[in-house]
């Protein structure tokens, strides 16, 4: 096979010629165009002079950025103006256009710039010209003086080399590790570490922006970082204003190269956004480093970059001017450590955030739980109990007095050592609790109190206190005041041990039920998620209940009468099914060609995810199974039972794409089931019904707020890329339609009968009494239908709608002007709201039978005229005056009278009338009269009210 390929050979002074390919080079307007295209190997080593890594790029080249903003910015200044025959407006006295000029489709225009005084013409082309690589012309002085400028850029050699993954020689982990375990103040250390690093090619200094960083799994002792820490310290930096130069030397890793522990770096990163429950940037995938310094500062600033709302739900707006735009455009000069360095060292990450958090000028000091998780970190690494305090005792720590207590807590009471009790701790307090500190007092009560029980410590009964602590939200100078040192020394007492004894075996049998539920070998996994929440409830209940302060907990309005009850309130809440939503995560490029077997396979299948569970019916019946890893060769599935041993399913990857995410939609099902069975409790006591026409009343006064009308119905998944209907509920990252049923308008002996579809919406922007919102139910959002003012007895239930669908209204009224009169030999029948599962769900029982009561005896019934009939009925009695009705009763004419006396009204037309003469006239006569013995839904009037009309 031949191939042939063009290419222009560039020589830049004295080093070696670089082939450009031919499809960077365009012809346009008859002039060559060179496109500095920032991923082409050629053009960064023409550009920098380096032969660049594997995956180089110039995109987080400053020299670059700043090109590409200044030929933006002369794209946008408007061309100097031809010379005008009258003379040009005053300026001011026009409006200032702020829109960005664009280019139509398939043109492209020349842009000149000025770059140290030598002009560089650009090409702009597309649809978002400010978008496209920078393009110059092909020209020899233009070319040097872009070489020129990027070369003097000190982001050259970082921006087309990278830390190489390369093994730390035996010589500089001894070296570091002399210098870690010194005696010198922290921040010396981490400056020597550094240097000794930089010396031997595992560091570097880059500038990256805060869309490049995360947060490192080890982080604040494996904390990471809190989203309501995050808020907090942005909304004081935004208060004082902040110095991007107070942020220079901040310390980051590379990620792994490992496929598999990368993965995991990722995955952490997006339960910590899943968990913030939207108060954290997703994780986009173009991330490449590890944050260890300034890790909440660069959090907040990936927030306000993406617009993500703070933990109470409030958006923020900062102005242009501000300076942390230009932190997040440009960012700031990082440490970048090669990631074989913590293969090597896996302690020196812990040790670079000890001496981060003594630098920071806005940072938030160790606190106590923190300070447990990175001893208890260093414990594991090998370190002794007494360095891993002194070492965290060298940085900006502010519970150093507590650090004895913290360190005695840490080796008794931590559940072993693999310290499960204090990460339950630490995943409970970043998700649900309040940044404070516990206090001196606190701690050493917590620690040091002895029970008269010589053989048990009660180490769920200190967490349990640790937990309920981490939740209070009465604070004094930060300093957490729900529990204090007398509450702890009150339950050692000999007459509380009674109490005690029970709580903390109650305590002890749910957490090895938690344990055993866990998957195996991790404590992050996103199931871990509502145990631990579970479980931390149950502690927080316990610990109120015993100190008799129920009232100041977070759960004030559940009255607690007894441990059992909150032991029964324990299983009710895990035996509740809880499914993760995903992250948000923005749609990213993915490289098919470099990308793993596994990594196909996920991409082949979108709706496959680690974490989440899958069913697959004909192979394994109902069982409900969760996706712990991926690997090259499997997936594996476990699935858990409550009382039984978890049963592990390994996959193929040909057969993953067989199971399906049916779990999820019985979970919505289930959900919005629940939903209408507790807000539609009191519709049987407060709606009735009416057919012909097909109506819904109010059977006595609504207070405001008090109706809630769910849409019970089918569920189907809307498919990705459609557009969602009005009526979709909202959950684990997709919507899901709602279909109605088919409503028993006849009122037979069976049926099903939502509320919701068994009325109009009002044909006017004014009128209505019902107003869309939605509801949280479970992992669901749920849209229903509620009146925010108060609805009067016989009232009729209408929908208030915006102006297009009141519009749409309109015209389907004026399609149907005549109604089917039914049978006129039957009144109305009121029927109260039905509760019950329709039959149309597999998932719900329904009752055998559903009867309808009717009337005693059939009696004739008058049709509801309709609006518009009515109108056109009024105006034919304009045209020809009519005898004005006489509210005496007429007398009915004989049988065999040949001629009929007829009421004085206007005329009607055939279609008007269902009733007798008789009904007419005591309906005139009497205003109270009630056809049909009052047993119809409707008001007393309003059969006259139309009929009149």
């Amino acid at each position: 096979m031949v191939e042939i390929r063009a290419a222009i050979q560039i020589k830049y002074e004295s080093e070696r010629p670089i082939l450009i390919p031919k499809d960077l080079v365009k012809l346009s307007k008859d002039k060559q165009w060179l496109q500095l295209r920032p991923t082409s190997q050629p053009i960064i080593e023409l550009l920098t002079g380096q032969r660049p890594d594997k995956n180089a790029s110039l995109s987080g080249s400053t020299a670059m950025a700043n090109l590409i903003k200044k030929r933006n910015q002369s794209f946008d200044q408007p061309a100097t103006p031809a010379e005008q025959l009258f003379d040009a407006p005053e300026p001011g006295s026009g409006k200032k256009s702020t829109r960005k000029r664009s280019l139509p489709d398939n043109q492209e225009e020349e842009v000149a710039m000025d770059i140290n005084g030598s002009k560089v013409t650009c090409l702009m082309s597309g649809k978002r010209p400010r978008r496209c690589d920078l393009t110059i012309q092909l020209e020899q002085h233009q070319i040097e003086t872009i070489i020129k400028t990027i070369r003097n850029d000190e982001d050259t050699a970082t921006a087309a080399q990278k830390p190489e993954a390369m093994a730390v020689p035996p010589a500089v982990v001894q070296e570091v590790e002399a210098i870690v375990n010194g005696r010198e103040p922290v921040n010396t250390r981490v400056t020597k570490v550094l240097q000794v690093l930089e010396h031997h090619g595992l560091c570097q200094q880059q500038t990256l922006v805060p869309s490049q960083v995360l947060c490192h799994p080890s982080n604040r002792g494996g904390q990471m970082v809190s989203h309501f820490d995050v808020w907090a310290k942005g909304h004081q930096l935004l208060a004082v204003g902040l110095q991007v130069h107070l942020l220079q030397g901040s310390i980051c890793l590379q990620m792994s190269t490992d496929p598999q522990k990368r993965q995991q770096q990722v995955w952490r990163n997006q339960q910590l956004v899943q968990e913030s429950k939207g108060s954290l940037a997703p994780v986009s995938g173009a991330e490449g480093y590890l944050s260890l310094a300034s890790s909440h500062t660069t959090a907040f600033l990936r927030c306000l970059e993406h617009g993500t709302t703070d933990p109470s739900g409030k958006a923020i707006s900062v102005p242009k001017t501000d300076p942390v735009w230009s932190a997040i455009q440009t960012g700031w000069r990082w440490h970048v450590v090669a990631s074989s360095v913590e293969e090597a060292m896996p302690s020196l990450p812990q040790f670079f955030q000890v001496g981060a958090n003594s630098g920071n000028a806005i940072g938030r000091a160790t606190s106590e739980l923190e300070a447990a998780c990175q001893i208890a970190i260093q414990v594991q690494m090998g370190a002794s109990l007494e360095s891993a305090i002194q070492s965290v005792a060298s940085g900006e720590v502010a519970c150093r007095q507590s650090l004895p207590a913290i360190g005695h807590y840490v080796s008794r009471y931590s559940g072993g050592t693999s310290f499960p009790l204090l990460k339950f701790l630490s995943h409970f307090s970043s998700t649900y609790g309040t940044t404070c500190m516990m206090g001196q007092d606190f701690m050493e009560a917590l620690s040091h109190t002895t029970f008269p029980d010589p053989g048990n410590l009660y180490p769920l009964l200190r967490t349990a206190l640790w937990a309920t602590q981490c939740t209070s939200t009465k604070q004094q100078d930060g300093f957490a005041q729900l529990l204090t040192r007398a509450d702890v020394q009150r339950l050692s007492s000999p007459q509380n041990m009674e109490s005690v004894r029970t709580a903390e075996s109650m305590l002890s049998d749910s957490w090895k039920l938690v344990q055993s539920q866990l998957p195996e070998g991790t404590s992050t996994n996103a199931g871990s998620n509502h145990l631990y929440k579970c479980f931390g409830k149950f502690c927080v209940r316990a610990i109120l209940f015993l100190t008799k302060k129920e009232k100041l907990g977070p759960d004030a309005q559940q009255k607690l009468e007894s441990l059992a009850q909150i032991l029964d309130l324990f299983t009710q809440d895990v035996s509740k099914v809880k499914q993760a939503t995903p992250a948000a995560e923005a749609k990213t490029i993915k490289d098919a060609v470099s990308a793993q077997p596994w990594e196909a396979t996920l991409l082949q299948n979108t709706h496959i995810k680690v974490g989440d569970q899958y069913t697959l019916p004909k192979e394994h019946g109902a069982k409900v199974y969760q996706l712990l890893q991926i690997t090259n060769e499997r997936g594996t599935m476990e699935h858990r039972p409550v009382l039984q041993a978890p049963e592990t399913v390994h996959v193929p990857l040909a057969g993953l794409g067989k199971w399906r995410e049916d779990f999820q939609k019985a979970a919505v099902v289930t959900a919005l089931h629940q939903c209408y069975q507790e807000q539609s409790v009191e519709d049987l006591e407060l709606l009735c019904m009416a057919s012909s026409p097909q109506a819904l009343y109010a059977k006595k006064a609504i207070a405001s707020k008090k109706l809630k009308l769910v849409p019970l119905g089918s569920i189907s998944k809307v498919k990705t890329g459609q557009k969602p209907p009005k009526l979709a509920i909202q959950a684990f990252g997709h919507d899901w339609a709602i279909g109605s049923w088919k409503q028993d308008l006849q009122f037979q002996a069976e049926g099903t009968i939502v509320p919701f579809f068994f009325f109009f919406s009002a044909e006017g922007e004014d009128e209505g009494n019902m107003v869309l919102t939605t509801i949280k139910q479970g992992p669901c959002t749920v849209p229903i239908l509620h009146n925010p003012a108060k609805i009067q007895a016989n009232e009729q239930i209408l929908q208030k709608v915006e102006e297009e669908a009141a519009t749409d209204q309109a015209v389907a009224a004026k399609r149907s002007t005549f109604l089917d009169p039914g049978d006129l030999s039957k009144p109305p029948v009121a029927v109260p709201a039905p509760h019950f599962f329709p039959r149309a769900s597999s998932a719900c029982t329904m009752p055998k039978a559903m009867v309808f009561k009717k009337p005693a005896a059939p009696m004739k019934a008058m049709k509801v005229v309709h609006k518009a009939a009515a109108q056109s009925r009024k105006a034919k009695a304009k045209k020809k005056p009519a005898p004005v009705c006489k509210a005496k009763a007429q007398k009915k004419p004989a049988a065999n009278s040949k001629t009929t006396e007829k009421p004085d009204l206007p005329p009607l037309e055939p279609w008007e009338y269902g009733g007798g003469w008789e009904e007419w006239e005591m309906m005139s006569a009497d205003p109270n009269y009630e056809p049909w013995g009052g047993q119809c839904a409707l008001p007393k009037d309003f059969h006259r009210r139309y009929r009149t009309s």
